[in-house]
Parts: C-alpha cells; sequence; structure tokens
C-alpha cells in the first residue's frame, strides 16, 4: 500500500499565497523621508539666526536666511513628492497631512519677508502708508506669522514622532498619526491663544496690583504740623511727566493740601524747568523740596516705581521729618551714659535688644540731634544750656549725688527730663526719681490674669504687663484715643507712686490693671501678703521754674517737664519693635516734653508685617516638610492607585 506524503501540496495552491504575500510587503520608502521634518526644522532655525541673531550683519544675514528659506522650500517640496508617489493609501493621507503643515510653515515665512524686507513692504504699498497703517499691519503680520510657524511645526514633530516606529512596519496606524497631529495642533492653538490674550490684556488701560504695596497716607500729625505753620508752607516736587512714582507723591500731597489752607505744591520737570531746578540745587529726577521761609528741606525719593517702593511706604515719617527741620530749630537730646544706660548696652544684653537704636531714630525723627552726656562732658558739673531733653535710659548703676544734683538743677531752671527706670538694677534710683517727686518701688510686678505677652513660657512671662489704662494727659493722647485696640508693652516692670507732700502736678498716665501684685518672693504667684491692686506704672510730672532761673534760656514751654516710665524695656528696641503703639507712647512722650503736644497722632507707615519666628514653629515646618508632605502625597498616591485598581477589577 503506498503512503501520499503529508508535506504534498498542490502548486497551484502555493502560488496565490506567495502572491499575496507580495501585496502586503510595505513599499520602500526612501531613505531620506525621516529626515524631512528635522531639515524643515533646522531650515527654520537657519532663517531665525540670519534674522534675529545676525540681522545688524548684512552678509551674515542673507546668507542665514536664504539657506533656511531653500531648505524649508525643499524640504516641503520633497514631502509633497513623496506623498504623491505613495502607493499605500494610508501612508499617502498622512504624507498629505504632514506636507499641509509643513506648507503653512512656508506661508508663514513669505508673511515675514514680506512685512521685514523693503522689497516686500513696497510690493503691498506699505512702505509709503501712514505711521498709523504701518502700525497696524506689523501687528498683524506679527500675529500672523508667529501662528503659522506654531502650528505648522508642533503638528509635524507630534506627527513625525508617532510616525517614525511605523516607517518599516507592514501598515501604520492612522489614528495613532492624526492624534498625535492633533495633539500638536491643539498645543500650538492654545500658545497662540494665550500669547494673544496676554498681549490685549496688556493693551487694556486696567492695571490690577495684588501684592502687598500702598504708599502711605499723610497723617492727621503731618497735617496738624503743616497747620500750625504761621505762614505758607511751599512744597515743589520735581518729577518727570507721567512718572508713577510722581503719581504717588501727587495723591499724598493732595490729601495734605485739602486739610491745610496754607500748603501749596507743585510737580516740575527738571528739564523743562531748569533755572527753577538750578534754584532749588535740584540736579536729578524725583526730588521734593520742601520751603518756608527761606528754609528749605530736601526728600529724595526713586523715580523707578521697584526701586522707590520701600521709601513710599515710609514717605509719611520721612516728609513729617523733613517737615520739622523746615519748620523747627533744631534741638539736643542729650542721653546720660557711664551707668550701665541701655543706649551703650553691649554683648548679652544687646544681643537680646536691651539697646536704644530705635529711640534715639525716633528722637532723631523729631528733629533732634542726639548727644551723649556723662562725667567727660561735665554732668557732676552742670547740664549744657543747648539741651532740650535729657534721658536717663534705665542706668543699672546708681548715679553719683553730684550728677544728681546737676539734673535736679537742671530740673529747676526748666529742664525737660525722660527718666526709664529699671526694677532689676542693682543700683538705688530712688534719687533720680526723685528729681521729678516720685518715689519708685522695684518690686517688680506680676499679673493674675491674662493681660501678658509669653516669652519664655514659663511662670516669669507673668511679668510681661501689657496695658491700655490711659489717662486724657497730652502726653499720651495719640494712644488714649485709641485704647480700644493699643496697648503698651512693659516688661519687668516696678511701680510709681507720689511722694507724700509734693508740690509738682503729678498724672499718672499709665496704670496696671487690677490683676497685678507685687512679686515680693519672686515666684509670680499670688501668695502671702501679697495683694492685687492697681500700680501705676508711668507719670508725668510738671513743676513751675524756680525763682532765680533764666527763663529766656529755657527750652520749649515755660516749666519743668519729666516724663518717667517705672520700665526702663519698655523703651528698648526689643519693645519698640515689636510694639508700634510703645513707639507712639514714647514719641507722644517726647513731643509733649518738647512743646509739641499739638502735633501728636499717629505716623502712618504701612511697611510689611513682620514675621516672627518660634523655636515650636520652626520645629513645625521642618517636619512638616520632610515628612508631613511626603506622607500627605503617598497617602493621597495610594489612595488613587487603590480606587483605579478596584475600578478596573470591576469593568474586568
Amino acid at each position: 500500500m503506498a503512503l501520499k506524503p503529508k508535506e504534498a501540496a498542490p502548486a497551484a495552491e502555493k502560488a496565490p499565497e506567495a502572491k499575496a504575500g507580495s501585496a502586503e510587503k510595505p513599499a520602500a520608502a526612501p531613505g531620506w523621508a525621516p529626515f524631512l521634518v528635522p531639515a524643515f526644522v533646522g531650515s527654520l532655525v537657519l532663517v531665525f539666526i540670519g534674522e534675529r541673531l545676525l540681522g545688524n550683519i548684512e552678509s551674515a544675514r542673507l546668507v542665514f536666511s536664504a539657506l533656511g528659506a531653500l531648505g524649508a522650500v525643499g524640504a516641503t517640496a520633497l514631502r509633497f513628492v513623496h506623498a504623491s508617489g505613495e502607493k499605500d493609501p494610508e501612508r499617502r493621507k498622512i504624507e498629505r497631512t504632514l506636507s499641509i503643515f509643513s506648507a503653512l510653515g512656508l506661508v508663514a515665512l513669505a508673511i515675514y519677508f514680506a512685512a521685514n524686507t523693503e522689497v516686500g513692504r513696497r510690493a503691498l504699498g506699505i512702505l509709503d502708508a501712514t505711521p498709523d497703517k504701518r502700525a497696524r499691519f506689523d501687528g498683524a503680520s506679527t500675529v500672523a506669522w508667529v501662528v503659522l510657524i506654531l502650528v505648522s511645526v508642533l503638528p509635524l514633530v507630534f506627527g513625525e514622532i508617532a510616525l517614525a516606529p511605523m516607517r518599516r512596519a507592514p501598515r501604520v496606524e492612522v489614528r495613532r498619526v492624526r492624534a498625535a497631529t492633533i495633539a500638536g495642533l491643539s498645543l500650538s492653538l492654545a500658545v497662540a491663544y494665550a500669547a494673544l490674550f496676554t498681549y490685549a490684556a496688556g493693551e487694556l488701560d486696567v492695571k490690577a496690583d495684588f501684592s502687598y504695596f500702598r504708599t502711605a497716607k499723610a497723617s492727621e500729625s503731618t497735617k496738624k504740623i503743616v497747620t500750625s505753620a504761621p505762614d505758607t508752607v511751599e512744597v515743589r516736587a520735581f518729577f518727570p511727566p507721567l512718572n508713577d512714582v510722581g503719581t504717588e507723591v501727587e495723591g499724598y500731597l493732595a490729601d495734605i493740601a485739602r486739610s491745610a489752607p496754607n500748603f501749596k505744591y507743585g510737580f516740575y520737570d527738571r528739564l523743562l524747568h531748569p533755572q527753577l531746578a538750578k534754584d532749588n540745587k535740584v540736579t536729578q529726577d524725583a526730588v521734593i523740596v520742601i520751603l518756608r521761609g527761606p528754609t528749605r528741606e530736601t526728600l529724595t525719593l526713586d523715580k523707578e516705581m521697584n526701586k522707590a517702593a520701600a521709601k513710599l511706604k515710609t514717605l509719611d515719617a520721612d516728609f513729617q521729618k523733613a517737615l520739622l527741620k523746615a519748620m523747627k530749630e533744631q534741638r539736643t537730646a542729650y542721653f546720660t551714659v557711664g551707668h550701665g544706660e541701655l543706649n551703650e548696652a553691649a554683648g548679652a544684653a544687646a544681643a537680646e535688644g536691651r539697646t536704644a537704636k530705635i529711640l534715639r531714630r525716633l528722637l532723631e525723627s523729631q528733629n533732634y540731634v542726639v548727644k551723649d552726656l556723662g562725667m567727660p562732658q561735665g554732668l557732676a558739673n552742670t547740664v549744657p544750656e543747648d539741651a532740650s531733653i535729657v534721658v536717663v535710659l534705665g542706668p543699672t548703676q546708681a548715679f553719683l549725688p553730684e550728677e544728681v544734683t546737676s539734673l535736679e538743677k537742671y530740673a529747676a531752671r526748666g529742664g525737660k527730663l525722660l527718666l526709664a527706670l529699671d526694677p532689676e538694677t542693682k543700683g538705688d534710683l530712688a534719687p533720680l526719681a526723685a528729681i521729678a517727686d516720685l518715689s519708685f518701688d522695684p518690686t517688680v510686678l506680676a499679673t493674675t490674669d491674662q493681660l501678658f505677652v509669653p516669652r519664655r513660657r514659663n511662670a516669669s512671662d507673668k511679668a510681661n504687663l501689657v496695658s491700655n489704662r490711659f489717662s486724657s494727659h497730652a502726653s499720651v493722647s495719640t494712644l488714649s484715643r485709641v485704647s480700644q485696640r493699643a496697648v503698651v508693652l512693659v516688661p519687668v516692670a516696678g511701680s510709681l507712686d507720689k511722694k507724700a507732700g509734693s508740690e509738682p502736678k503729678v498724672d499718672f498716665v499709665l496704670r496696671s490693671s487690677g490683676g497685678v501684685f507685687a512679686d515680693k518672693n519672686g515666684n509670680y504667684e499670688l501668695d502671702g501678703d501679697e495683694k492685687k491692686t492697681t500700680h501705676n506704672l508711668a507719670a508725668a510730672v510738671t513743676k513751675p521754674i524756680g525763682d532765680g532761673a533764666d527763663k529766656s534760656k529755657v527750652k520749649g514751654p515755660q516749666e519743668m517737664r519729666a516724663f518717667v516710665v517705672a520700665d526702663a524695656d519698655a523703651l528698648s528696641d526689643l519693645a519698640l519693635g515689636v510694639a508700634e503703639t510703645n513707639q507712639l507712647f514714647v514719641v507722644d512722650a517726647v513731643r509733649w516734653l518738647g512743646g509739641d503736644e499739638s502735633f501728636s497722632g499717629e505716623i502712618v507707615t504701612p511697611e510689611d508685617v513682620r514675621i516672627e519666628h518660634t523655636k515650636q514653629k520652626d520645629v513645625f515646618w521642618f517636619y512638616g516638610t520632610i515628612i508631613g508632605a511626603p506622607a500627605l502625597l503617598f497617602g493621597v498616591g495610594l489612595l488613587v492607585t487603590r480606587r483605579s485598581r478596584r475600578t478596573a477589577g470591576r469593568k474586568a
């Protein structure tokens, strides 16, 4: 029996299989086809280099631009040739689509050269057109060629990236390439829309500034100073036309002029009024000149808003300082030295903020020149005749009897004293308090209520008192008007009292709350014979000038004035830097001592809010950033992954 071989197959059946296989084999694509997009994009880069980077070198510009344009035309032409020669319908469709996007790039180049070359502009009739027409044409042509470049390049690149893996495949996925080109087209249109929206928004005459900035407004204190002038106060501001800083300054000066009839101001361009600028000794822009009679004071800003912003925030304080210089004779404030005062603190005390830099600055802003007064300056004999105020700021050592006598004589002849006593000092400060006919109790006060500032987070914080119990005296008039929302920080204070049988007029301008007690045993707890009561924290004392004093040499009001504080730390940099109300407290006191109580009022300074860091906050942010935030992201990712898997499982 003969067996029929299994592998034997009819010859007639093999021929069709071989024919079918040869029909599915893709036509060999030219080797240069994958390089058409890089060549096209590279040609555009050459045009960019020639027109934008080498525009000033005519020969180089022509070479690069010509090579770029020819390369783009050649790449596009080859793309069309390749598309027309493609036999596979799907591949032909893809190549035609890419050819159209490539042609859009040529249109963009044509618009660019037509709008930016003399030949093209003459051909379009733009070269001799009116300026307005040329401007509109330039804007429209720029938008057109930029948008067309985006619409051409991005879909080409996206489509080529999607097509590259399929060039040698038997079949291509048209939908994948189409989706890629559509994604590129969408991205290009989105970029064009965002750019056009930004351009249109920039052309609108609307400005929105969400940053924390505003120019200081004219304070009531500044207006009172101007109004008190017996004659006209004139301000000449030298700013360029249409200057943003000048606009801000004009608003500030206009606010003063509305409430002060004797205030006049004007704005001048330094270049258009050279003689006026020369007369006022102005050699640059953004200068404010304050004139009162023969007196002239100058305040300099910056004409650039980004540089002048910081000064505009303190404009009221700076303007008031210059105004006082123009209106009043400069006075002298002496700080006593040689007794461990805060104004000569160093080392650990300076590191804790027990210094007097801010107080010195506040006195200078009130037109005082600050000098030292100690044994080398003759304090043991007398206080200088030019002293308008003598400041004794927290001495840690007792004064010599001769020095106390010198201060007593100064007070008797109508002197002005600012005495800040410190209960933690080792010396006896009673003689200093006695100059103002006051007694000083150095027992540290503590409170049983919540009116204190926590600092160390222990029982000692109960000594960091705050108080808003002001009298109606002129030395605290500003704080008295806003006592419902203003407190003065008085850390580690003693107390004052009026000496029995004293003659001077004593007004206790600041008192503690009723929950304060004198902590005799230093444990910050109310125990033993300690009792809660109200204590006097600051006093304003006036006394008639002694017999035989030369009243013509008295500086300021014709009487002795003393402002005594039972806590020197309330006037230290630490307190003045933290509490703006403490600055108002001391400024009003200085104004009262100098007879300027009519100028009392808050100075508007919208400076940035100071950020305070505590150790606990730093620990929280440290662990929050290195552990908390990553843990949160990990948790969110885990939750999303689990939900995705559950959804996929249900679908399966």
